[in-house]
């Protein structure tokens, strides 16, 4: 594989994951920009040098409760060597084409109304990856596009009134938190924006609970306690840096994310994938379409996906807490060993770790 292109590694993973899942080939609509994305061959150490996943390619792939049958995945657009700009810029026409394509003229005229501000010329000087580019698909082809932009430091002044104020709720009850990143989707039926902070210093997930109640989802942290607390083998305070929490504004009121970063966890407990199986066993569908997910992105010579990278958990007015997991794929980094592993008889039983 010394010579193969990544880009060609890239599709054709996700071209085979997609006739597992039974979802649109994504390669159809954005063969383009991956191989714009992943020109140099596989395995090259300068693809670690990135913010998506630190270190290795720069590509992840998720499973959520709240779009379970769908092949969701997000990278960082152009090579190692672009700049933030070149990303913000690339990213934002990749993102206007789909949108024209697959939604019309009224959700392009609502995402650049929504855009204006992130897609200008410049970018404030500590930039660091300027956007990362998202999409997710579905049997009908694609369900969502998604642009996440890097905040500067007056980021948040042309916000929608409604999120704005939520966010300032948000920093006045956890002042260690610093805004970073917005993403704005659109989906087949309607936009998204979401805002994402970083929280400095370490996280009691009790102390989320003044925000909740003024953002009108403080009995929802009940169900966040119980999703993590499980998952993270009873740990209730998250280190410095590993606590990510996302906002955005719907039609029955805000909802919140909890995304916790595993590389900053210490000794995350290695039978995760067991809690995160009990977790889910109160819902079972979800349960079965993760089972299903894990089969389908597992390549041929591996036992899994990948390492997990991300847990997170999501709570809105009418729902309690549902799951996002995001993987670091395997194989991207070295050539898979000849050896064919078997997978045990429940795949999402076999330890990532």
């Amino acid at each position: 594989m010394a010579n193969v292109r990544a880009a060609e590694v890239v599709k054709r993973r996700l071209a085979v994951a997609s006739r597992r899942l039974g979802t649109h080939n994504p390669v159809e609509s954005i063969g383009g920009l991956l191989d714009r994305t992943f020109d140099l061959t596989i395995g090259d150490p300068r693809y670690g040098n990135n913010a998506l996943v630190p270190g290795s390619m720069p590509i992840e792939t998720s499973f959520s409760e709240t779009s379970n049958n769908a092949l969701r995945f997000e990278f960082e657009p152009l090579g190692p060597q672009a700049s933030p700009l070149a990303r913000q810029q690339e990213a934002s026409r990749e993102m206007r084409r789909l949108v024209q394509r697959y939604y019309g003229r009224a959700a392009l005229h609502w995402f650049d109304s929504q855009t204006e501000q992130y897609r200008g010329s410049q970018l404030h000087g500590k930039a660091r990856f300027g956007a990362f580019f998202g999409a997710s698909y579905d049997d009908n082809g694609l369900h969502e596009a998604k642009v996440y932009y890097e905040l500067g430091p007056n980021g948040l002044e042309n916000l929608p009134p409604n999120l704005l104020h939520a966010c300032r709720v948000a920093m006045g009850c956890l002042p260690s938190l610093v805004p970073f990143g917005v993403s704005i989707g659109c989906g087949r039926t309607q936009g998204a924006q979401r805002v994402y902070f970083f929280h400095r210093g370490d996280l009691r997930l009790l102390d989320l609970e003044p925000m909740m109640n003024r953002l009108g989802i403080g009995d929802k942290l009940p169900s966040i306690l119980t999703a993590l607390g499980l998952i993270l083998g009873g740990r209730f305070v998250l280190p410095d840096g590993s606590a990510v929490i996302g906002l955005r504004d719907t039609s029955r009121g805000i909802e919140m994310r909890l995304d916790v970063l595993l590389s900053l966890i210490n000794d995350p407990p290695r039978q995760m994938h067991g809690l995160i199986q009990m977790q889910l066993e109160q819902r079972p569908e979800s349960l079965r379409a993760l089972r299903h997910w894990f089969q389908a992105m597992t390549p041929d010579e591996y036992s899994s996906p990948g390492d997990i990278s991300v847990v997170g958990a999501r709570v809105a007015p009418n729902s309690g807490s549902r799951l996002t997991l995001y993987f670091r794929p395997v194989g991207y980094d070295q050539e898979p060993s000849r050896a064919r592993q078997t997978l045990a008889s429940d795949p999402y039983a076999v330890q990532a770790y």
